[in-house]
C-alpha cells in the first residue's frame, strides 16, 4: 500500500510539472496572439482531468491505508470497517464478561446482531474462521459442492442432471422426473457446546476466539463428516450411504459377514464398486470408508501377491485405492453382515452441502459455575443431500 502511494504522488508531481508547462505555453500565447491554440487548450485539459483522476486515487488509496485492521488467527492481516470493528470488540467482551456487564455502546453494537435463542451472530471474520477449521479437518466437505442460502428449505429442481438432445430431436423428460417435482433440501441445526475457565476469560491476553474456532471447527468436521455419509435424514442432512439408490447400486463382498475369505479375496468386489459407476464419475471418484475397514484393506494382494493398497508417492497426498485417492470419515459402517462399509463415487458431482450463514453463540454463564468454567453454545444451520445417485457405488457385505 506504500508502495502504491508513493507511486501515485510521484505522478501527481510529474502531472503537476508538466500541466504547469503547458499552462504557462498557454498564457504566452495568450499575451501574443489574444488567444491560446486548440491544441495546447485541448492538451491543458487533458492533463486537468489526469491530474483529477489520480488525486481521487491518491484520496482513496490514504483512507484505504487507514483503515482499521486486525490480524486472523493465521497471523494475516485483513481490513475492517469501523462498524465490524466495533462489532469485534463488543463481541469479544460479550465473550467474556457476558451481556450484563458490557458498556451501554458494546450492547448497541451487537443489538443487530441477536437472535431468538439469546445468542449472537457471530461477527463474519470470526465465522469464516470456524468455517475454514472445520473445511481444513473434514474429509467430505472438501470434496462436494457446496454453497449458501438464506433459507430454511432449498429448492432443487426435478431433474437431477440436464436433459440433452441432438439437432431437431426433442428434448425429453421422463414422467418420474416430472411427477417428483422439486427436490427439497433441509437445513437443519447443528450444535456445539465448548467449556472455556473462567481464568482464560479473565486473561486479557487469551486468544478466545481462537479457542472457540479450534473446538467448534474439530467437533463440526467429525459431526459433518458423519452426518453427510452416514446421516439418516430425520433431524440431520440426509448421508450417502442412506440413499436406498446408492444402496442398490452395490458389488457384494461374495462372503456373508466378511469382505474376503479363503475363495474370495475381495479385490473383485472393490474392482465391481469402481466400475459401477460412469466413466465421467470414476475419473474424479475417491473411496471413502473408515479406519477400521481400510485396515482390512491394507492388507488385501493381487493374484501376484502384491498389496492392493498403493501409499502416497509424496507426504501430504492421499493414499490411493485402485488409482483413486481414499479418505477416512470414520461414522463410516465397520465391516459386517449386511453393511455397507466401503463407498466410491465423484462426490462433487453427486453430493450438494448449502450453508445458511450466521453462526450464533451463546454463552451459559451459571450452568457451569460451581466448575469455574463458562459455557459457549456455538449454532451453525447446514444442510446436504445426494443429489446425483448415479455418481456413487458401494460394496455390501453379503454373499450376493
Amino acid at each position: 500500500m506504500k508502495e502504491e502511494i508513493r507511486k501515485l504522488t510521484d505522478s501527481i508531481n510529474k502531472q503537476f510539472t508538466e500541466y504547469r508547462e503547458v499552462n504557462d505555453q498557454r498564457l504566452e500565447e495568450l499575451e501574443t496572439r489574444t488567444q491560446a491554440t486548440a491544441e495546447t487548450t485541448e492538451k491543458l485539459t487533458k492533463i486537468e482531468s489526469d491530474l483529477t483522476e489520480t488525486r481521487e486515487q491518491l484520496t482513496e488509496a490514504l483512507k484505504k491505508m487507514n483503515r482499521p485492521k486486525v490480524e486472523t488467527r493465521e497471523g494475516k492481516v485483513e481490513e475492517v470497517t469501523e462498524e465490524e470493528l466495533e462489532r469485534r470488540s463488543a463481541f469479544i467482551s460479550y465473550l467474556r464478561h457476558g451481556l450484563e456487564d458490557m458498556q451501554v455502546e458494546e450492547k448497541r453494537a451487537l443489538s443487530s446482531a441477536s437472535d431468538a435463542d439469546g445468542g449472537f451472530l457471530v461477527p463474519p471474520s470470526f465465522e469464516s474462521g470456524i468455517i475454514m477449521n472445520a473445511y481444513d479437518l473434514a474429509e467430505f466437505r472438501p470434496l462436494a459442492q457446496v454453497g449458501t442460502t438464506g433459507r430454511d428449505m432449498v429448492y432443487l429442481g426435478a431433474l437431477s442432471k440436464p436433459s440433452v438432445a441432438w439437432g431437431r430431436a426433442n428434448l425429453a423428460v421422463s414422467a418420474g422426473d416430472l411427477t417428483a417435482g422439486a427436490r427439497r433440501l433441509a437445513i437443519h441445526d447443528l450444535r456445539a457446546l465448548v467449556l472455556i475457565h473462567n481464568n482464560t476469560l479473565d486473561d486479557s491476553d487469551a486468544n478466545i476466539i481462537g479457542e472457540i474456532q479450534d473446538a467448534f471447527g474439530r467437533a463440526c468436521a467429525e459431526a459433518e463428516d458423519d452426518a453427510f455419509l452416514v446421516g439418516a435424514g430425520d433431524d440431520n442432512p440426509m448421508g450417502v450411504m442412506q440413499n436406498t439408490t446408492v444402496q442398490a447400486n452395490y458389488a457384494a463382498s461374495g462372503v456373508a459377514a466378511a469382505l474376503y475369505d479363503s475363495s474370495n479375496n475381495g479385490i473383485d468386489a472393490l474392482i465391481t464398486c469402481y466400475y459401477k459407476i460412469k466413466k465421467t464419475y470414476r475419473k474424479n471418484g475417491t473411496f471413502f470408508f473408515n479406519s477400521n475397514t481400510e485396515a482390512v484393506i491394507r492388507k488385501l494382494k493381487d493374484s501376484d501377491g502384491r498389496y492392493l493398497w498403493q501409499p502416497p508417492v509424496l507426504a501430504g497426498d492421499p493414499p490411493t485405492l485402485l488409482g483413486k485417492p481414499v479418505i477416512n470419515p470414520e461414522g463410516m459402517a465397520d465391516i459386517a453382515a449386511g453393511a455397507f462399509p466401503i463407498g466410491f463415487g465423484d462426490i462433487r458431482a453427486g453430493y450438494k452441502i448449502r450453508d445458511r450463514q450466521g453462526l450464533v453463540v451463546t454463552r451459559l454463564p451459571e450452568r457451569y459455575a460451581e466448575y469455574d468454567q463458562t459455557g459457549f453454545i456455538v449454532k451453525k444451520r447446514v444442510g446436504g443431500m445426494v443429489t446425483l445417485a448415479e455418481a456413487f457405488a458401494c460394496v455390501k457385505i453379503a454373499a450376493s
